[in-house]
């Protein structure tokens, strides 16, 4: 009887360590992508698909690059059963010497003057009314320039179109483009990981 009782003592004990240990290495383990079976709504701003198929009534995305190795995507969308919300996506690669990684980060934001001033401002620029830029801007070689990509859509209406800035340097482009722009660099903080030559 002893000997049984010492043996499962032994089996528990060993079974407590195989638990534990397994615990620790599925803890250390990498997360992975999950399923999820349920369509939420809160996630139609946050989500990279095209603003056309997004089911919130209005939601404007801004893809900014900036002659850089990342990209930025900017979200902002309002629902009739949420409130606003908005998403600054950088993704891309990050370059040291000769080494390169992937990087992706995404965060909440909030326009500086705040959801309703901002849809305001964007109104007025009248976004449904803009078309992609029809020529090229003239550009020195190997300089630096931006391009953006605006999605919008507003109830059933949608428009989507795309322009080129002289952005990080000074040059004249179309003056409703140029209010894009500025609208992107007032509202928002869009840090700058590089450095121009004087």
């Amino acid at each position: 009887m002893a000997a049984i009782i010492n043996n499962f003592t032994f089996e528990r004990e060993n079974m407590k360590w195989t638990v534990l240990f397994l615990f620790i290495v599925a803890g250390c383990s990498p997360g992975r992508e999950a399923v999820m079976p349920f369509k939420n709504l809160g996630y139609s701003g946050e989500r990279i698909l095209p603003v056309k198929t997004s089911t919130a009534e209005y939601s404007l995305r801004i893809w900014v690059n900036n002659s850089t190795s990342i990209d930025r995507v900017i979200s902002i969308s309002k629902d009739s059963l949420e409130d606003y919300t908005g998403y600054l996506t950088e993704i891309g690669v990050l370059i040291n010497g000769k080494k390169s990684t992937q990087y992706y980060r995404q965060i909440k934001i909030t326009p500086k003057s705040g959801f309703e001033v901002f849809r305001n401002r964007v109104d007025s620029i009248n976004l449904l009314g803009l078309s992609t830029q029809s020529e090229l801007l003239p550009t020195p070689l190997h300089q630096p320039f931006s391009t953006y990509v605006i999605e919008f859509k507003n109830h059933n209406q949608f428009n989507t179109f795309q322009f080129d800035s002289y952005y990080p340097y000074k040059g004249k482009i179309n003056d409703q483009y140029a209010s894009i722009e500025k609208l992107v660099f007032e509202e928002f903080e869009i840090k700058q990981y590089f450095k121009l030559p004087k």
